[in-house]
């Protein structure tokens, strides 16, 4: 029972050792940047000997992946509560997109300096976190194309080829993040920013009406 005390013992400090480097690296990445990054500076920030880093990561790119990694799950997580229950018309189509939405770009914003480093210097790194953000893109357009499917075949979405709207979907959400992340849209205000990007996503250039004036019959 000892050594099985001591061993969880263990685990905790090596998690809380590798959760302490993930925040001071993403602290340091947000300071100077990937390329300048050194992992002298992340065992500096983390308060820890460069031994200490080496026995959780390998390289400063393998914190980076993980970061990213870490970053990415907590998305993705955002719109899995749409898939217990699905939407059974236009309406709760579009106010469960706002609420995924909403969701994702509060999480996005309590990171949103690190975002930026993904989007701008990530491609630069190496072709596999190149490769990594494509896939993560992918599987976007996989869940939106999931749920436009859907929508189509319950009648609710025009019939459309439904990976070029996902696709297209998931470029203006990836366009208006790296904006925002950059400072572009500081102007505009959160919940303005999820309303014009669903309502663009739903209707397009056409004119219809928007979900709030078919509740109030305007």
């Amino acid at each position: 029972m000892a050594n099985v005390e001591r061993q969880e013992r263990d685990n905790q400090r090596k998690q809380a050792t590798r959760h302490n480097l993930l925040r001071a690296a993403s602290r340091v990445f947000i300071r100077n940047g990937y390329h300048k990054t050194l992992v002298s500076d992340i065992a500096k920030e983390a308060n820890v000997g460069q031994g200490t880093f080496y026995r959780h990561f390998r390289d400063k790119r393998e914190i980076f992946g993980a970061l990213f990694d870490q970053f990415t799950a907590q998305m993705l997580a955002e719109f899995m509560p749409m898939s217990a229950v699905l939407p059974a018309d236009t309406r709760e189509y579009e106010e469960m997109s706002l609420s995924a939405m909403r969701r994702a770009v509060a999480a996005a914003e309590e990171n949103l300096d690190l975002l930026h480093v993904f989007l701008e210097e990530g491609p630069s790194i190496d072709r596999g976190f190149e490769t990594e953000l494509e896939d993560v893109l992918e599987r976007f357009a996989d869940i939106a194309q999931f749920y436009l499917d859907y929508a189509i075949s319950r009648g609710f979405a025009r019939p459309c080829n439904s990976r070029v709207a996902a696709e297209a979907v998931v470029g203006v959400a990836l366009r208006l993040l790296k904006s925002n992340a950059a400072g572009r849209l500081s102007d505009l205000q959160r919940e303005q920013l999820i309303v014009d990007g669903v309502d663009f996503a739903f209707r397009g250039f056409g004119r219809y009406p928007a979900v709030t004036e078919m509740k109030t019959g305007g």
